[in-house]
């Protein structure tokens, strides 16, 4: 018997002829809060799936494979695209509003997302077949992971925000639009939720560990994560993972999104009876929607998770799959809804990115009605047929949306 095959048959037992490192003593301190179990050595290097285990089901690694590793990374590469779009659309001056300030953040979070999505859902599904892939993962998962919840957390806030200014500008009065639906304002919101979203997830960085292992599928040194003690213990699993998660991220901002969400709705259905109608509120009430349809099956996996894992054992990974693929999902469609159902935003779309003919059309198109704010008096102005040339004022106490193609009033 070879010292190799002696030591991987020694449990319990640390191999006399290696050295104490750091790897080492991050295994003796994971054993011993009963993270891991002891695990055998090869080359001084304890065996690697000590942390992880992969399912080899032979169904649920066919639907792993659809969802996981083909059908998210399509959806994502579309939602990278769209969401650069969305973006820069909303970040150009004849967009500028409050609402789109933060349509714009949200372009920006939700491709934040999409990124750490694929490292930790895709890569982290197909690591299995390559040793490289493993050791990426293992060098970048305990910051990509935390980074992810970061982004999550600003798309969140950012949403909310969004309807929030959307029921300001909606159903309160003129007073209250004049001081919550400044730039300004919208600027200072979205600091305040990256500073919230940073220092709400700094714990996640201390959630992980990384160990140097031995993979016997590749005959190699890799590595593996492993959760730290911090991560299993009561407290903070009670007061993190339950309450604050319910109350910031998961029942709170759903349940204050559905009664904005009445509340647009009701304010919209009711301007629409008076002949009047503004594509951008149902963009937005549709995104709203969507994110709240997008998240339910994750806030029913961590509220649940511990009951779910009794009933369903390891069929719950189909679960995950799902929510994880709805979860891109709901950061990858937006750009589809923005160009649907909001006028502005196609027209700027297309003054940047039609050519030719497309452009000339969208100039000499049909006249269209333009509503925009006047400073002088506090009053608004409507203003028509400006795509022809002539623009005829009158005054109308509507506000609907500025077109691009509407000359922009500065208010002073």
């Amino acid at each position: 018997m070879s010292d190799e095959e002696f030591y991987e048959l020694q449990p319990t037992i640390l191999p006399e002829q290696c050295n104490a490192t750091e790897n080492l003593d991050r295994v003796a301190y994971l054993a011993q809060h009963a993270i891991i179990n002891w695990p055998n050595f090869t080359q001084c290097l304890p065996n690697c799936g000590l942390c992880t285990s992969f399912t080899s089901e032979p169904t649920y690694m066919v639907f792993n494979l659809l969802v996981i590793g083909i059908l998210l990374p399509f959806i994502s590469l579309c939602g990278l695209f769209g969401n650069a779009i969305s973006a820069f659309v909303y970040s150009r001056r004849a967009m500028r509003s409050s609402t789109n300030s933060y349509l714009c953040a949200l372009g920006c979070s939700d491709n934040a997302v999409i990124c750490t999505a694929i490292f930790v859902f895709f890569i982290d599904s197909i690591r299995r077949y390559s040793l490289r892939l493993s050791i990426i993962y293992g060098i970048f998962a305990p910051v990509v992971y935390p980074a992810g919840m970061i982004a999550q957390t600003s798309s969140v806030y950012f949403t909310l925000s969004a309807a929030l200014d959307c029921f300001v500008q909606v159903c309160l009065p003129e007073r209250f639009h004049r001081f919550c639906s400044k730039i300004s304002i919208a600027k200072i919101t979205i600091l305040s939720v990256l500073i919230f979203s940073v220092l709400y997830n700094v714990p996640h960085f201390f959630e992980a560990v990384v160990l140097e292992c031995w993979h016997a599928q590749f005959l190699s040194r890799s590595l593996e994560v492993c959760p730290t003690p911090l991560r299993f213990e009561p407290t903070y699993q009670q007061i993190y993972y339950k309450y604050m998660y319910s109350i910031f991220l998961a029942i709170g901002p759903l349940v204050f999104l559905v009664i904005l969400n009445v509340f647009i709705i009701g304010a919209s259905l009711l301007k629409s009876k008076n002949g009047s109608s503004n594509g951008d509120n149902m963009a937005l009430i549709l995104v709203v929607l969507l994110f709240i349809k997008c998240n339910m099956v994750a806030l029913i996996l961590n509220i649940f998770e511990n009951r779910l894992q009794e009933i369903l054992g390891w069929k719950m990974n189909y679960v995950v799959d799902i929510s994880n693929l709805l979860v891109v999902f709901n950061s990858s469609f937006n750009f589809v809804i923005y160009y649907k159902f909001s006028a502005p935003f196609r027209h700027t779309l297309c003054q940047y990115f039609a050519t030719g003919d497309s452009k000339n059309d969208s100039k000499d198109s049909s006249p269209t009605k333009c509503i925009v704010k006047v400073s002088t008096d506090g009053q608004k102005a409507s203003i028509s047929s400006y795509a022809n040339g002539n623009a005829e004022r009158s005054v109308s106490t509507y506000f609907e949306y500025l077109d691009p193609r509407c000359p922009i009033v500065q208010q002073m």
